[in-house]
């Protein structure tokens, strides 16, 4: 199963101990439910929900790597300089087709399936999505196009195919 790593691997933070999945939705997405998952990572009492992020950071999946062709490359990240790496991350990875396509002849726009996992994280509805990757595209064809897209109305979204392959290199 490949969650299972992220779901055994573990940290001891500050006296308590943080899965990936913990990290991941627990903490960077303000304990929210991850893919797959029944609950939130942390209960009520849970010691742990106090590290939880107040407000969620929707550019923190362009930083976080499963190891899998679709995921956005992985980076290094200093914390003086998050914000910026993060927003590069994020505008590298839209400008890419395994991030947006966008189909002007078709009034479509094809995001990662990232969008569709974590769709609450970028506002939880299709306008607001659509809305934060334009805001988070860099000035562009891409961004041309999708602002014509949006300004006519009537945009088709659709989500790309994810490929699970590896991402190593031999």
């Amino acid at each position: 199963m490949p969650f299972q790593f992220f779901n055994t691997a573990s940290y001891l933070i500050g006296g308590e101990i943080f899965t990936l999945h913990d990290i991941e939705n627990g903490v960077l997405r303000g304990n929210r439910k991850g893919i797959a998952q029944l609950s939130k990572p942390f209960a009520k009492g849970d010691p742990r929900l106090k590290a939880a992020m107040d407000e969620v950071e929707p550019m923190i999946h362009f930083g976080l790597n499963c190891g899998v062709q679709s995921c956005p490359p992985i980076k290094t990240y200093s914390a003086k300089e998050i914000d910026e790496q993060l927003k590069i991350a994020t505008e590298a990875f839209l400008e890419g087709n395994d991030g947006c396509h966008i189909d002007v002849a078709k009034k479509e726009v094809r995001l990662s399936q990232i969008f569709k996992w974590y769709k609450v994280d970028f506002g939880g509805t299709d306008e607001t999505l659509l809305k934060w990757v334009f805001d988070h595209l860099r000035d562009s064809p891409k961004k041309t196009a999708m602002k014509e897209l949006m300004d006519h109305g009537n945009v088709k979204l659709s989500y790309l195919p994810y490929d699970w392959s590896t991402n190593a290199k031999d």
